[in-house]
């Protein structure tokens, strides 16, 4: 017992740093947009074990330009406000924290940061899954499942990015010839449970991107029958987890009688026990692969259908997309400035939307952050996939993309966290920074957050 604790200890010794990356993404599951206090310390803290280590190859191709983008919203913060608190940058500063710590971890710890990533998207799942039960049960009846993020779309696309960044971890593990762990091949069936609960229409489109992406990637060295194959297996996983997840839904949500998803939660956890089963069904069988395959397109149009109105949603994301854009051009350089768009459409004569941001992050930067802000935005995706990314972290990348064209997830700060920590390379065609240049840039990082917290506190 006694060694067992020791060798514990020293592991967690040996890889503290991506320890630490791992509970500031638990902690940013809980914070939702953010708020000064929680950010400002966690950002201390993590600048804190930052300096202690020497060795940061990173890409300043990325790294600049996401500190230009929190200078910018410095300065739109300043223009409205006279102060650079009172704006996204006092929260989002955390982000090249989190960058660049990432370019401190060697490839195992990288890789063991992934893992632990996507077993705490598997636990957000399962907790979501276990909430809707029983306000299902307690209520008579429940909702679109909210998950810890705290909103149905926000969980989705929480869920999506696990997703992506599982699959690549089984690939890893395939082309080692190796067993992936009895935990993570259960985390697949409850993310994609979960995720039909979620009934994210953004969150689904997504991911269906980022698996065409996969399935685009895959012809490199591969015939089409192979593929073909390949994506029946993807699909049939996909429709077995989101259809038992549907008919939960339905269950729970559609029928007077609530708690006759109870045998639908204990059928679910069925498919978890024996998902490694179904998976080596599925490739001795091919056929049946085909078969559940096009029996998920009856999945797709089950998932639209218990959601009619979210034709009317998109409908209403493009009218507020075209509001957005008559205040683009207002103020280019600083932006309307952090939360003033709320205020301007509550004042003109167009729909009011009811909502602190544009559904549609890019057009929402630029129109109250600037068109610098926004431009880096938009140099960093580039960037990133000109590096030629691995395939799942470039699906993963393209789906959390995806979802900010028509939602918000980048202000989410446990969405944009997990998606660095599963899709990021920060080494990747980065330079070597020197002890000094590194400890420098972590000791301006934690006074700028010692001063959001004083003047939070002072001024709050």
């Amino acid at each position: 017992m006694i060694r067992t604790i020791e060798r514990g200890m020293d592991f967690l010794t040996d890889h503290y740093l991506a320890v630490c990356l791992f509970i500031a993404l638990f902690i940013l599951t809980w914070a939702g947009v953010g708020d000064i206090p929680t950010v400002s310390v966690l950002g201390m803290i993590l600048c804190l074990a930052g300096f202690a280590r020497q060795a940061v190859l990173v890409d300043l191709w990325i790294l600049f330009p996401l500190i230009l983008y929190n200078l910018a919203g410095m300065v739109s913060s300043y223009a409205a406000y006279r102060n650079i608190t009172d704006g996204y940058a006092s929260l989002h500063l955390v982000y090249p924290v989190i960058y660049l710590l990432m370019a401190c971890l060697e490839e195992e710890e990288v890789r063991l940061l992934r893992r632990l990533c996507v077993v705490w998207a598997g636990v957000v799942a399962a907790a979501g899954i276990g909430s809707f039960v029983s306000r299902a049960v307690l209520q008579g009846s429940a909702g679109r499942m909210e998950g810890f993020p705290g909103n149905p779309n926000a969980t989705g696309i929480f869920l999506v990015l696990g997703w992506f960044a599982l699959m690549g971890c089984d690939e890893e593990e395939e082309e080692k010839e190796s067993v992936p762990s009895l935990i993570l091949s259960c985390v697949e069936p409850l993310l994609l449970i979960a995720l039909a609960l979620t009934l994210s229409m953004g969150s689904f489109t997504a991911m269906a991107v980022g698996i065409l992406v996969v399935l685009t990637g895959k012809r490199k060295g591969s015939s089409g029958r192979e593929i073909f194959r390949y994506a029946c297996r993807l699909l049939s996983g996909a429709s077995l987890g989101v259809g038992t997840g549907v008919l939960l839904y339905l269950a729970a949500a559609r029928t007077s009688v609530a708690w006759i998803c109870l045998p639908l939660l204990v059928y679910g956890l069925a498919v978890v026990l024996c998902w490694n089963k179904y998976k080596r069904f599925l490739k001795e069988y091919p056929w049946m692969a085909v078969i559940i395959s096009v029996c998920g397109l009856m999945v797709a149009a089950a998932v639209i259908a218990v959601r009619p109105g979210s034709v009317a949603t998109f409908t209403e994301r493009l009218e507020m997309m075209r509001n957005g854009l008559g205040y683009l051009v207002m103020h280019p350089l600083t932006g309307v400035g952090p939360y003033q768009w709320r205020i301007l459409n509550l004042h003109d004569s167009d729909k009011y939307f009811n909502t602190w941001h544009i559904h549609n992050v890019l057009l929402h930067v630029g129109v109250e952050q600037g068109w610098i802000a926004m431009g880096t935005l938009l140099f960093m995706a580039a960037r990133f996939f000109g590096k030629k990314p691995e395939l799942w972290k470039k699906a993963g990348f393209t789906a959390f993309c995806i979802h900010n064209m028509m939602d918000t997830s980048f202000f989410y700060m446990s969405i944009m966290a997990l998606m660095m920590m599963t899709a990021g390379n920060p080494r990747k065609g980065g330079r070597r920074m020197i002890n000094a240049g590194s400890r420098a840039a972590f000791g301006i990082f934690a006074v700028m957050f010692a001063y959001h917290l004083y003047f939070y506190i002072t001024h709050g």
